[in-house]
């Protein structure tokens, strides 16, 4: 096996974190947590200063498991009983008391949320006071990233990137298309070392610390439980009404994957109680890159080790898109990323019986790519919200159609507009309008705020 090849699957198992709700508000009470956590005391006042991204998704987006919204709540109810242990289940624990408490604050003008520039890249500083002091903790670069801790004026934490660290980042954008689908032939080995010890890894030669995939299929019942726990509790009427909440009535793999897809992310931006399994920092993301094929699996049948290879092909595809369009843009990164890792990985299950070479399958993955890039680069995200699974609907239907139409030998006339001239091209000019349309991000917030003010 190669090395690359190594690499990139532990990539997607390095980035797989479950997330208890929307990651922007989460990531707010895990910042504000760490700093009451450091300083003590009962809490008097919170205030969080937060870079565009992470206030925009915070803006009207459930926190979960208290039946309120907004930045100011989620950072309260963190600082008020937040586990900086959980991370991003950091408000797992939360008394109905807590909650209480961190609704008071709210309430009383004690718990503010500011916007501190519009920026891609996260940037989250919370402030706490308590009956013990202050105490300022500073997130930056992704949604776990707590580079330092202050309580009193003095610096108790404080995490600077090594040389060394950066040397060994590897990021999935820095290999090829070809490794990607060499990546998804290769990994067939990883499935052969069951040998006699039944589900037991055995690390053999250049595979030795490398595990089986199974970690994927973990992510999908991690989703599939997301789903389940929204339509116990109601949390997706938006689905309901348009698709039903019974897999079972389905009468296609697309409408099995759309009411699945939308539901569990309906159910996560209502404020579900449940864990999605989060990548490149986004339940949504994970949802959406993972959903559809499980879906598509189960209602044609595919084998689940084939199963297996599709959701890795759509992780891989799903941060290769993320690393160049960045973690938090104006773009709806869930249906430009997790939807086009989901047609790539459609159109790899949806090929299987045609029996191609290597390199017909990966040209059938490019045109799927193409079709992706020519058809959802360019929309918006307004936020957290329930829209967003009328977004995943869009990203779920026109995964299946790129599917068809790679799969029924389309070309993917790569002269025409965005798309590029090579998959590569094709990605990064994804990348490169995600990040560009930052200047609508303004225009966005002042709707959201001046809205806000007149309710």
């Amino acid at each position: 096996m190669k090395e690359t090849t190594k690499k990139l699957i532990e990539a997607v198992k390095a980035d797989l974190v479950p997330s208890l709700g929307v990651t922007e508000p989460v990531a707010i009470a895990y910042a504000a947590a760490a700093a009451a956590r450091a300083l003590g005391g009962t809490v008097n006042s919170v205030s969080v200063w937060l870079n565009s991204g992470v206030y925009k998704n915070s803006f009207t987006c459930a926190v979960p498991g208290t039946g309120g919204v907004g930045c100011a709540l989620a950072a309260a109810l963190g600082a008020v009983s937040g586990d900086t242990e959980r991370i991003l289940a950091a408000l797992e624990n939360a008394t109905p008391e807590d909650i209480e408490t961190a609704k008071k604050l709210v309430k009383d003008g004690s718990a503010k949320a500011y916007l501190d520039g519009i920026s891609p890249d996260i940037s989250i500083r919370a402030r706490v006071e308590t009956d013990l002091g202050t105490a300022e903790s500073l997130m930056k670069g992704s949604h776990t990233g707590l580079v330092s801790v202050r309580v009193n004026g003095r610096e108790v934490f404080k995490r600077e990137e090594t040389r060394e660290e950066e040397k060994q980042a590897f990021s999935v954008s820095s290999a090829s298309f070809s490794d990607i689908v060499n990546c998804l032939y290769e990994a067939e080995e990883i499935d052969k070392l069951e040998l006699a010890h039944g589900d037991d890894c055995i690390e053999l030669d250049a595979r030795k610390g490398l595990e089986k995939l199974d970690f994927l299929n973990e992510a999908v019942n991690t989703d599939m439980e997301l789903f389940e726990e929204g339509k116990r509790s109601s949390l997706m009427p938006m689905t309901k009404a348009r698709l039903g909440d019974d897999p079972e009535a389905c009468s296609s793999a697309r409408e099995l994957a759309e009411m699945l897809t939308s539901g569990a992310i309906e159910a996560r931006v209502r404020g579900a109680k449940a864990f999605a399994m989060a990548i490149t920092g986004s339940g949504s993301h994970g949802v959406l890159c993972m959903l559809p094929i499980h879906a598509a699996a189960v209602y044609e049948g595919f084998d689940i080790k084939e199963e297996r290879k599709a959701l890795l092909l759509s992780a891989l595809v799903t941060k290769y898109i993320k690393d160049l369009s960045g973690l938090l843009s104006t773009a709806c990164g869930c249906v430009l990323a997790g939807g086009t890792g989901a047609a790539l990985g459609l159109t790899y299950l949806y090929s299987l019986k045609d029996g191609l070479p290597k390199e017909a399958m990966t040209e059938r993955l490019a045109a799927a790519l193409s079709f992706m890039a020519a058809s959802v680069t360019g929309m918006i995200c307004h936020g957290g919200n329930p829209g967003c699974s009328l977004k995943a609907s869009v990203g779920v239907n026109m995964a299946f159609s790129a599917a068809k139409m790679a799969v029924g030998g389309v070309p993917a006339e790569t002269e025409h507009g965005v798309v590029g001239l090579t998959p590569e091209a094709t990605i990064l000019n994804m990348g490169l309008i995600a990040r560009d349309m930052l200047p609508v991000e303004k225009t966005i917030l002042d709707i959201m705020e001046e809205k806000s003010e007149k309710a």
